[in-house]
């Protein structure tokens, strides 16, 4: 939300999630569902939430159940919202940037920095939450439309350091002065999770997760039909490169055309810890078994080189990738669905 927790408006544009019902793409942030007047369409509702539109559809299930539902999940939203938000000052994650330590850490922020910590390891750091001096330098630059000094991107380099951050328990420091922790790339994937077991909880076991593209799907669209995704052309043509169907599974998409930081997109917020450069690319998409694991590793795969990250797609549990290059060719994981 750009101006919330994560990421802009613009943030995972490239999977919108369009909904393809019985030949109709559906944007959901119409928050509309249509359908074939023989089966019954979804139970739709959107809001915005983390600085993006969120929509929920509820299928299989009364519109009593799926409205209450529905409740019930945007007002978990709200709630880690305010946990996990870096814009929100009052939030456990601003003041641990703020102040460098935190006691009594929500258990909520505890988990979504241990997972980041190892999907960090997995990646070989190329996830890493501790860039956001990094951003925080490239967005003020952009503000005041100035370009980068050396020296200043020397010590923002300094500061990116993953072992920098230490969880004792409940309590969370990080070892040196302005250090600081960005969830851009994995809260909203956490967030949807949670919304899932809430959704779940409350009855509903077939239904479709859109957080600005970050999504998640559980059981099915109708009685033997998958909820069908699309991956949209970063480049912003009318084709879509791939369609999904999705059954108990999530699916998360990084690109190079998001948050920009100079007029000709040659830094944006896809960022490499070693170096402050970023990829050359137009999208990348993972398939994963969680919306957390799928939104973090899109953003490591992404500033990966495409062999190295489509070896580390194969190597990881129920897990596939799919790359979009800036010249619009595609290419895949082995594991990715033919």
């Amino acid at each position: 939300m750009k101006q919330s927790a994560y990421s802009g408006l613009s943030r995972r544009q490239a999977l919108r999630g369009l909904l393809m019902t019985g030949g109709l793409l559906l944007v959901p942030g119409l928050a509309r569902a249509f359908a074939p007047a023989a089966e019954a369409a979804p139970y739709v509702r959107t809001g915005l939430h983390m600085g993006t539109f969120v929509t929920i559809s509820l299928a299989q299930c009364s519109e009593a159940q799926a409205q209450e539902a529905a409740a019930a999940a945007f007002a978990e939203c709200r709630r880690l919202e305010g946990i996990l938000s870096r814009f929100d000052s009052s939030s456990p994650l601003s003041v641990l940037n703020a102040q460098g330590a935190l006691r009594d850490v929500p258990p909520e922020l505890a988990s979504v920095l241990s997972q980041a910590r190892l999907i960090g390891k997995w990646s070989a750091d190329a996830f890493n939450p501790t860039v956001l001096p990094l951003v925080r330098l490239f967005e003020q630059a952009r503000d005041a439309g100035k370009p980068v000094a050396a020296d200043d991107l020397r010590e923002a380099l300094a500061l990116v350091d993953p072992d920098g951050v230490r969880q004792d328990g409940r309590a969370v420091r990080l070892n040196r002065e302005g250090m600081g922790v960005t969830l851009d790339g994995i809260a909203k994937g956490a967030v949807v999770d949670a919304l899932s077991t809430v959704l779940q909880s409350s009855g509903c076991q077939h239904f479709l997760i859109n957080a600005g593209g970050d999504m998640l799907a559980r059981g099915e669209r109708a009685p033997g039909q998958a909820w069908r995704v699309a991956i949209e052309d970063p480049s912003g043509q009318s084709r879509f490169p791939r369609v999904v169907e999705l059954r108990n599974a999530a699916l998360a998409t990084s690109g190079g055309y998001e948050a920009r930081y100079d007029a000709a997109g040659k830094r944006h917020h896809l960022l490499r810890p070693e170096t402050g450069e970023s990829p050359r690319l137009g999208s990348m998409s993972v398939l994963a078994g969680t919306a957390t694991r799928a939104d973090a590793l899109a953003t490591a795969l992404s500033v990966m080189p495409p062999r190295d990250a489509f070896a580390l797609a194969d190597r990881t549990p129920s897990c596939a990738a799919f790359l979009v290059r800036g010249d619009g060719l595609t290419s895949a994981s082995r594991s990715w669905p033919a």
